[in-house]
Formats: structure tokens, sequence, C-alpha cells
């Protein structure tokens, strides 16, 4: 039951039913069980119930003046009031009569003349029934919140990346991101740096919703204010200083920054998956898994540069790690060896149709179901 006192209208043109209602349920009264208040026909009902909104249930007569109980229903109904129920009390206990009440909202029929035990048993009813009911609109605004905060959080997120992927004449670019119902914080980025090379970057927040989406905008001001001008060992250096003295717990943020100029990679690797680099001329997949802690992990977190070339048609994989943890029907994960194999099959492949493989493999292994994370690709192809 509500820790509030349930209020009831009754509505009878009998004088005699107020004092009787009071004497039986005085005890009820007293211990604040019940609140009664009392009407003496449909439209002193309505305007009782336009006063006082604290009202849940009503119990009406069928046969009055002015508005009879069968009207009253109607007009309740009009209200449209969820959390408001109504009870029939009349001596008209006919099926006619008792199938119009139902089919005009009433919650249940007591017949009269009153059997207050059996009133007492359907008040009861009728207010715990509402409860469940109260709960469960309780629980649906919840929902949509919960609802809301994560569709602001997907907006945010996709806000945050790029709109056009960057024009190089040294690389073939695709990207492809699936958000997932409950926002994981993926996030890619590109920036030109002022001696021309290209930072490609990659990222996967902690948690969920608008945390995850708040990490994500942080983490993209740092990238496009600081990854131009900036090593990535300086960059790496700040961003954690910076995400660090913001105090967010355990929020960090997984990032990998991947730097490529006349065919030279450099990269810082921070808690993300591993790199993938398919050689041409070795028709093979190098795995580069060295990484370090992620941004905001620690406050004296190091960071080291990893390099190696690339030749025409070489090309690199960078995911988040929405792929390899995908669970199919037997709950077994997808897996960075299925990741690297699956990548040799269509490495001598544009970067789109890598990519168009590699999302069909990850929907044939999960059944066409939606992803709990979000699934992050960047392929790119010498040239």
């Amino acid at each position: 039951m509500n820790s509030k006192t349930p209020t009831i209208l009754v509505v009878d043109d009998e004088p005699d039913l107020e004092l009787l209602i009071t004497q039986k349920f005085r005890k009820e009264i007293k211990e604040k069980k019940y609140c009664f208040e009392f009407a003496g026909n449909g439209v002193q009902a309505l305007k009782k119930l336009f006063e006082n909104q604290d009202i849940e249930l009503v119990l009406t007569d069928i046969n009055m003046p002015e508005m009879d109980g069968l009207t009253l229903l109607s007009k309740i109904k009009e209200l449209n009031n969820p959390v408001l129920h109504s009870v029939i009390v009349s001596a008209y206990g006919d099926l006619h009569n008792i199938r119009t009440a139902m089919n005009g909202g009433a919650f249940d029929f007591v017949v009269k003349p009153i059997n207050f035990t059996d009133l007492e048993i359907t008040i009861n009813k009728a207010l715990t029934n509402l409860d469940t009911f109260k709960k469960a609109l309780k629980s649906r605004d919840e929902l949509i919140t919960v609802r809301k905060e994560l569709d602001e959080a997907r907006a945010l997120q996709l806000s945050m990346l790029p709109e056009l992927i960057p024009h190089s004449s040294e690389l073939d670019f695709a990207v492809y991101m699936k958000t997932a119902s409950e926002v994981g914080g993926d996030y890619y980025d590109f920036s030109r740096k002022t001696d021309g090379s290209l930072n490609i970057s990659i990222g996967d927040a902690t948690g969920h919703g608008m945390r995850a989406g708040i990490m994500v905008a942080v983490m993209k001001t740092l990238f496009i204010t600081n990854s131009t001008h900036h090593d990535l060992e300086d960059f790496f250096k700040l961003a954690n200083k910076a995400i660090k003295s913001l105090n967010l717990g355990r929020i960090m943020m997984a990032f990998t920054i991947l730097n490529i100029k006349n065919n030279r990679v450099q990269f810082i690797n921070a808690g993300m998956p591993p790199i993938f680099l398919y050689q041409k001329e070795n028709n093979k997949i190098i795995e580069y898994e060295n990484h370090f802690m992620p941004i905001g992990a620690m406050s004296n977190s190091t960071f080291q540069l990893t390099e190696f070339e690339v030749s025409s048609g070489d090309a690199i994989l960078m995911l988040s790690d929405g792929l390899p943890e995908l669970s199919n029907s037997k709950k077994e994960y997808f897996g960075y060896e299925k990741v690297q194999s699956e990548f040799l099959k269509v490495a001598e492949n544009s970067p789109e149709e890598i990519i168009g493989h590699l999302k069909f493999r990850a929907l044939e292994w999960t059944g066409n179901v939606d992803p709990v994370d979000d699934v992050t690709f960047i392929v790119f192809k010498i040239k």
C-alpha cells in the first residue's frame, strides 16, 4: 500500500450511507488507512474530483438524481486519469447493468444491500490493484527517462564524430560505427599535423550512457586542440593529466592515435585492441599488441611510441572491442583470432569491401542480434 492515505469518494443519494460508512470504517479512518469523502450525485462527485486530485477510488450508486452512476463513469473515463478506479455499488445487480458498468470502466461491482465485509475486500482489492498500477507507471516513467538519456548520449556521441573522412593522396579510407542500444562511448577522429602527417584516432570510453558521452566530448576537445601540434607522447601525457584532474573516478578513455607520413607509421595505444597490419608482399597479418593503460587510469602512466613501415597495397585495421567481444547463441566470443583471419580473407579488397565483410560476419555470428556494445572499424589502405 501507499504511505499516503488513500482517499475514497462515496457517491450515493441515500443520506444514511455516510453514517454507516464512517461507523463501519471508524478504526481504519482513525488509523489513516482510508480517508472518505461523500457526494449525493454524479454532479457533486465530478465537482469533488476536480477539487481534490488525491481521490483514488470512487464508489458510486447507479440510480441517483441529476447524474446517475453510469453517466458518472463515462465522465470519469473522459478525465483520462489512469490512477483513478471506480466501483459500482448498486441494488441494480442484473447482468445488463454489470456489463454496462464494466464496459464503462468500472473496476468491480458490489450489490446492495451492502455486505461491508465484501465491500472492504473490494476496496482493498481495488487499492492494491491501483498501487500495482502506480508502480508500473513509475517504472515506465523511469524507463522513459533512461531511454531519453541514452538517446541524448547517442546523439552527443554521434555529434562528436567527424563529418568527413579526410582526403589523402597516400591512403584509401573507410570507417564504420554501429552504436549499441546502451551507448558504449566509441569515438574516432582525424587531424592533420603541421608537418603534413595524418593522425587517425579511435577510442572507447568506459561506462555507458551520458557519462560515456561526456568522456567522448572531453576527449574530442583534447584531440582537436592538441593533436595537431604535439607529438604523440606529449599529447598522451597532456590528455592523461587533464582527464585525471577532472576526478571522474573510474571513467577513463581507451585511446589509440596512429600517425602516418611517407609510409612511416607511429602509434600509441592506450588500452585499445591491437592494430592489425596486412602486409601485401608477404600476404600475412601482423598484430601489434603493445599498449599502455587507458587515459585517466593512473596519474603516472607512461606512453611510448611503436613504429613500423608500410608499403603500397598494405592495409591497416583499427577497431574497438565491440567486434571481438560479440557473443553468439552459445555465448562464445568472436575473438581476436577470428578478427585476424577474417581480415586476412579480404585484405586485398578495398577498405569499403573489407568493412562490408566484417559487418556481415558480425551479423552472422550474432544471428542478426544488435550488439550490446558499440562496434567500430577504421580501415585504410596504402596507395
